[in-house]
């Protein structure tokens, strides 16, 4: 995260980046582990299939190919992101990208026993921020805090608009 723990006056937090730093350190390993048993897989896989099949040296890269897609699938961690500024947050999940102004947000949520934060918008919905886990402890916290110092400077009008 780029912004000081604690924000101040002298030190106005203008943007804030957060990434999961634990999930990403697991998601690597992970992918290590799969990678390595593909590879394995498939350099010693050979004799007859149960039908009496002949296994060929395309059927080993398959199976290698196989393992290097799990592992990158396993990478899938390394996309989250929360990125605030003045105007807005655009939050990266697994599956997309959200960019949402800051007048459309109602709070910054984090409870005590959610996994991550989540933005919760003025027409009801919620968006998780799955760059922001509680596996991060401090630095989780730091970033909401950030987040949070964001959005009542936005929201109170501290900020003016970009030119």
């Amino acid at each position: 995260m780029r912004t000081p723990a604690v924000p101040g006056r002298d030190h106005p937090v203008r943007q804030v980046t957060a990434r999961p730093r634990r999930i990403r350190q697991v998601s690597a390993a992970a992918a290590l582990v799969v990678l390595a048993v593909g590879v394995y897989s498939g350099l010693t896989l050979s004799g007859t299939t149960s039908n009496g099949g002949r296994l060929f040296p395309a059927d080993r890269w398959a199976v290698v190919g196989v393992g290097a897609m799990l592992a990158a699938l396993t990478l899938l961690p390394w996309r989250l992101r929360v990125h605030a500024d003045v105007n807005q947050v655009r939050v990266c999940n697994l599956l997309g990208d959200v960019v949402v102004p800051w007048n459309l947000v109602e709070r910054v949520r984090f409870d005590r026993k959610a996994a991550w934060a989540s933005l919760d918008l003025i027409n009801g919905d919620a968006v998780p921020l799955l760059g922001v886990q509680v596996f991060d402890r401090e630095e989780a916290v730091a970033a909401v805090r950030a987040l949070r110092t964001l959005h009542s400077r936005a929201v109170e009008g501290e900020w003016s608009p970009p030119t």
